[in-house]
């Protein structure tokens, strides 16, 4: 299936990047500009992935040129670089899998401040469309679950209740492997564009500095071993769900293969995530090879894997020893997420409650961590008191896992998602 969208999204990059303030020889028009496909189960393409490393290339160009010029003393020419790494970053963002879903949201929330609750029912229509589009690449269970909750409180003329509903339905569409740093990005710039504004160019340097950080993930880590390997992971579920036993096979082995290539990164984190995942993979390919139906163990492993690379790029969003010194407990929030998403795989999927259990008590553990580091820190009240409420939930979850629906594990990741990229 050709992807139209994103053959214009590669043109559209090449030319934004074309200007007299651009820096020598970027990555070529002709290696950009090509037709590609989306492959199921995988939120973008390897072709797209390509596209997108390309675009942050551009983009990290403009904005270390920028940084050049703050140095050199020459404001308008690091404006007019901000203003092209922008203009990249806004193309990038709207040709996302789940931008125009989000959008639809944005309208039906703006509509129910002036509109009747009834005549907000319609703008769901598009929204259950978009969702049917975006099946087969991306999980989206949890926000159709939302988005049914927001329509029965919208026939019951409940306002405030069906905003929280889709608020959850926008907060419940998983980020693909770009959208977290492409926000990251784009906030460090803006920030920057604003200190440039009231002349404080040492702020803007330091904004820029971090947005250095979170863009290397664009141009770089997007085709990490892992992050393929997830997605192959996906394709499998798929596969089973779709009883293709020779593509499942296939599809595992080519995880199987990524994984043994990240097992041996130089990066320690990544070596024993990938090894560890690695272990389980090349069993369920014994079980399957067996007869045994591991469609609930390849699921389940699939949404650990995808749990580890969401830990990773939360890291690397932002660059491991610089957020570090800047928000002494975003490390601890990142592994307390971890264990949540943990705990709601083990309980949901694995129906193991016991498991669960330790997950929410190893969540309990950063968090504890993450409250001391705040108020050693004095870190702002509104994180103190968000870290508290994260505290007693997880305490509630504890006693008795099995007590609370899967909706209210999600919610509890995307509270701490958010705070988490506040940081």
């Amino acid at each position: 299936m050709v992807k139209p969208k994103f053959k214009a999204l590669a043109l559209a990059i090449a030319m934004a990047g074309v200007g007299p303030a651009m820096l020598a020889a970027p990555v070529s028009a002709a290696n950009i500009q090509e037709e590609v496909s989306m492959a199921p189960g995988k939120s973008i393409s390897p072709q797209e992935e390509a596209v997108i490393s390309s675009a942050g290339v551009k983009v990290l160009r403009h904005i270390a040129q920028a940084r050049s010029d703050i140095h050199g003393k020459d404001m308008e020419a690091a404006k007019n670089e901000l203003a092209q790494a922008d203009k990249l970053l806004n193309i990038i963002q709207q040709a996302l899998p789940t931008t125009e879903v989000k959008d639809r949201i944005w309208v039906a929330k703006k509509h129910l401040e002036y509109e009747d609750s009834q005549q907000v029912l319609p703008d769901l229509i598009p929204i259950y469309s978009s969702l049917d589009e975006l099946v087969d690449v991306m999980p989206v269970e949890v926000a159709k679950h939302h988005l049914d909750e927001a329509k029965k409180h919208l026939m019951s003329g409940d306002k405030e209740q069906a905003r929280k509903s889709l608020d959850a339905t926008d907060a419940a569409l998983q980020y693909t492997e770009v959208d977290l740093p492409l926000h990251t990005t784009r906030r460090f710039v803006a920030e920057a564009m604003a200190n440039l504004s009231k002349e404080k160019s040492d702020q803007a340097d330091q904004a820029l500095k971090s947005a250095e950080d979170s863009v290397v993930y664009l141009s770089v880590a997007i085709q990490q071993p892992l992050f393929t390997a997830k997605a192959l992971l996906w394709q499998t579920v798929l596969d089973l769900n779709a009883k293709d036993q020779k593509m499942a096979k296939a599809d595992l082995q080519g995880a199987i293969g990524y994984l043994e290539i990240a097992s041996k990164s130089d990066q320690k984190p990544t070596q024993e995530v990938a090894s560890q995942l690695l272990g389980e993979a090349k069993q369920l390919q014994k079980d399957m090879n067996g007869g045994k139906d591991i469609s609930t163990d390849v699921r389940q492993l699939w949404q650990r894997a995808e749990a580890l690379a969401d830990r990773s790029m939360e890291y690397m969003a932002s660059g491991w020893e610089r957020y570090r010194a800047s928000s002494p407990f975003k490390a601890d929030l990142i592994e307390a997420k971890l264990h949540v998403t943990n705990a709601g795989i083990d309980l949901f999927t694995g129906k193991d409650s016991a498991n669960a259990k330790k997950e929410l008590d190893a969540a309990r553990k950063y968090l504890d961590q993450a409250a001391e580091q705040a108020k050693k820190n004095k870190s702002d009240d509104a994180y103190q008191k968000g870290i508290a409420g994260f505290q007693k939930e997880v305490m509630g979850l504890s006693t008795d896992p099995g007590s609370a629906k899967q909706a209210q594990y999600s919610s509890l990741e995307q509270e701490l998602g958010s705070m988490i990229r506040s940081l």
